[in-house]
């Protein structure tokens, strides 16, 4: 899923509203990169509204189908004929969907676990919240995870 696909085009900046019974999903599309503001029960303008509810009449809308985040997030970007772009991968709070700021090392000195801290250069942070984020086996995971899901 981050590989290259011909047939997508790439578009980091979709914005996406999520249905409140798809917070995996939103999860998902943030971890992307994408803005997915959850929980959303109608579409914003310029917003592509994503949601299980097949009674949903809006225009455009895209009604995933099935229970797993994985195959609901392929079914979104395919929809939406859209694919990530790889250098904004990890770039928002999967809690609070705003941007994440590079921080310094010494910043996160005492928020993050000792062993973290000197084995990591780089480091992000929340605005919002202050929740820290850094690149390390998770990452990994989860990249894998979407690559095996396409």
């Amino acid at each position: 899923m981050l590989e290259d696909d011909p047939s997508a085009q790439p578009i980091p900046s979709a914005s996406f509203d999520v249905d409140g019974m798809l917070g995996q999903l939103s999860k998902w599309l943030r971890t992307l990169g994408f803005d997915a503001a959850f929980p959303r029960s109608r579409p914003s303008e310029g917003r592509l509204f994503v949601t299980a509810r097949r009674s949903v009449t809006y225009s455009g809308a895209i009604v995933v189908r099935g229970d797993d985040p994985s195959d609901q997030l392929r079914q979104v970007l395919e929809q939406a004929g859209i694919r990530p772009d790889p250098r904004l991968f990890l770039s928002r709070c999967l809690i609070c969907n705003v941007p994440v700021r590079e921080v310094q090392r010494e910043d996160v000195a005492g928020k993050v676990p000792d062993r973290i801290l000197e084995k990591t250069a780089l480091f992000h942070e929340c605005p919002e919240c202050g929740r820290i984020y850094w690149e390390g086996s998770h990452a990994d995971r989860i990249k894998k995870r979407l690559e095996g899901s396409t």
